[in-house]
């Protein structure tokens, strides 16, 4: 072929792909389109259409939602939102489907190679971060609201809001360059890590190392944005420097107004919080909102990059068991309350507090004596039940037992290294060791890496604290930090092991202490009590009564249960109330004062 002939073909064929752009790849195009047309009905509409794409061997490809989404071990069943569904070929016939599981939508093949699915999902689920649709915003985390095929998870994407109204769109996506409101991902696990909010909200912006951040707040809600933003900087900075990377190119912070103001998640590039229209007015509930901001900005390493081996990558059709949530989630808990310090929004003193609750808690918990650390994590996804108080190591398990763990860790690391390492070094070299695209990391290599900088083996330390249910050895380890653990006892006082809960007109068995006299009298939770002693009671009343009587004696409930009325006899006993408090050293030795001073070192200091 002469040479003009060979340009020639190669300028014609150019002109033909500028002019054809679908067919200037085999590779599938995937675009998802939403729309809220009339958002008090509660439902976005999806179009999910994808060109150029033949299954290679199937008669049909299989549409999905997922079961659950990322930051929650939950199943929680999206599919029962979705409404309406529908398939199309490029010609705009009808192609048949059918279900064949709760989650799954086969279209049989078409010779055209086009797909366009149509569907409703009614959202209102706002509190739960999952999904949420009224007349004031619109909330979607993708992995609730967008289907996906398995075979295509992979391919890039992009994705066209048309928002009601006025509204924006505030998301972590970045702009496709088509439109204002449409945007691209690299894979739908992208996609599923990047929530959207839409509405009315206002975006207000900040900077860290010239990476933009974006904190969105929603109309009606009172607050003061120097502060707000200049909190919220100085807490993500403080964590920026520890870490010593960043790995996204911008951040939102996505606020969204509920009734209550707790519950927040974390995602690749953003996080979710719920708030109030109080959440910023009152001094407690703020601080708990900032002390927020540094748990789920410190997941933007610890789970986001740096993943257990249970959930990398993500299998959003089932449960994804892993015994590694105490350190993606417990410890994040525990650097929560660190960088709270570190920041300024902790004393020492007030830390110490807080630890002396802790151990209130981790003693009392029954069911730190029956499941341990490494179970609690696998059996994430199966907790809910009213025995879990007892049956489970603490009442959000993983979390605050694994946040005391890792405290107690970081203070055996501190002691044995004469404080040269600490747990920061463990968990920044995971971070670098195990990349997200490697697959995720067991337990076994986050021992191997703590043993590196301890010097020496912790078989007998994790044996104990993670795959043991033994007591946490509190006094020990905060000796290290030349703290004293010390525990006074009340007077001994009657005690029956009940608490009761005033519903309405009536006073209801919440919660009974395993072998407390209430237990053993065969009293169970959720027992309505008609009388004591034949006497009505509130639950203002009922434990004065109690405590006014006798070890020995012996006192009648009067209960309903399932609409028959029942009669326990219960022998009561006495208890002694533990008092726990921690107190500084006078005289600390200098290793003990240094791992103190280290450790609990705040922004002020």
């Amino acid at each position: 072929m002469k040479k003009f002939q060979y340009l020639f073909l190669l300028t014609l064929t150019a002109f033909y792909l500028i002019l054809n752009p679908s067919n200037a790849s085999a590779e599938p195009l995937i675009t998802y389109t939403v729309s809220m047309p009339f958002p008090s009905n509660h439902l976005f509409e999806v179009n999910l259409k994808i060109e150029n794409y033949s299954p290679d061997t199937d008669d049909y490809v299989d549409f999905t939602l997922p079961a659950w989404r990322s930051g929650r071990y939950d199943i929680l069943d999206f599919a029962s939102g979705v409404q309406e569904f529908s398939a199309e070929d490029a010609d705009s016939k009808s192609l048949e489907w059918k279900k064949t599981d709760k989650d799954t939508w086969r279209v049989k093949r078409n010779n055209s190679n086009f797909y366009l699915i149509k569907y409703k999902v009614f959202s209102g689920e706002f509190s739960i971060r999952t999904r949420g649709l009224n007349d004031e915003c619109g909330f979607i985390d993708a992995s609730a609201v967008l289907m996906f095929a398995e075979k295509l998870r992979n391919k890039s994407l992009k994705v066209n809001i048309i928002p009601f109204g006025n509204w924006h769109v505030t998301t972590g996506l970045n702009k496709s360059g088509d439109s204002e409101n449409s945007f691209v991902a690299v894979n739908y696990d992208y996609l599923a890590d990047c929530p959207l909010l839409i509405g009315n909200q206002t975006d207000l912006e900040f900077f860290i190392n010239d990476i933009k951040f974006t904190v969105s707040f929603p109309p009606d809600v009172k607050y003061d944005a120097d502060t707000v933003l200049n909190d919220v900087r100085n807490v993500s900075k403080t964590i920026c420097n520890f870490w010593g990377d960043i790995p996204f190119e911008h951040y939102n912070y996505l606020l969204i107004r509920d009734r209550f103001d707790y519950g927040a998640t974390e995602h690749i590039n953003s996080c979710v919080f719920s708030i109030s229209s109080v959440t910023f007015t009152n001094k407690d509930r703020y601080n708990t909102f900032i002390s927020n901001v540094a748990h789920e900005f410190f997941h933007a390493w610890n789970v986001k990059q740096l993943r257990p081996k249970g959930i990398a990558p993500y299998d959003f059709s089932k449960e994804n068991y892993s015994e590694e949530f105490w350190i993606a989630e417990g410890m994040t808990s525990y650097y929560q309350n660190i960088f709270m310090l570190r920041s300024g929004y902790l004393t020492p003193e007030k830390y110490i507090e807080m630890i002396t609750e802790n151990i209130k808690n981790d003693i009392q918990r029954p069911g730190n004596y029956i499941q341990t650390l490494a179970e609690s994590g696998f059996d994430a996804w199966i907790k809910h039940s009213a025995n879990t108080p007892n049956k489970y190591i603490s009442e959000s398990d993983f979390y605050s037992k694994g946040a005391d763990v890792s405290l107690l860790l970081d203070l055996q690391i501190r002691n044995s290294t004469e404080n040269k390492y600490s747990l920061d070094d463990v968990i920044r070299t995971m971070y670098k060791n195990y990349p997200l695209t490697d697959g995720g990391y067991t337990n076994a290599d986050f021992i191997r890496v703590c043993e590196k900088f301890n010097g020496s083996s912790m078989t007998d330390f994790f044996d104990k604290y993670l795959y043991g249910p033994d007591t946490l050895e509190w006094k020990k380890y905060l000796n290290y930090a030349g703290l004293d653990l010390k525990i006074s006892y009340d007077p001994e006082k009657t005690f029956a092991g009940i608490s009761a809960t005033d519903n309405g007109d009536k006073l209801v068995i919440s919660y009974i202490i395993p072998g407390s006299p209430a237990y053993l009298s065969g009293l169970d939770r959720n027992d309505e009590i008609i009388a004591l002693d034949g006497y009505r009671v509130r639950s203002s009343s009922l434990n004065s009564r109690i405590s006014d009587m006798k070890e020995g004696e012996v006192i009648t409930f009067t209960v309903m249960r399932e609409d028959k009325l029942r009669e326990f006899n219960v022998i009561l006993g006495s208890l002694k109330k533990a008092n726990y408090k921690i107190e500084k050293y006078e005289d600390p030795d200098d290793l003990q004062e240094s791992i103190y001073n280290s450790w609990l070192k705040s922004a002020s200091e």
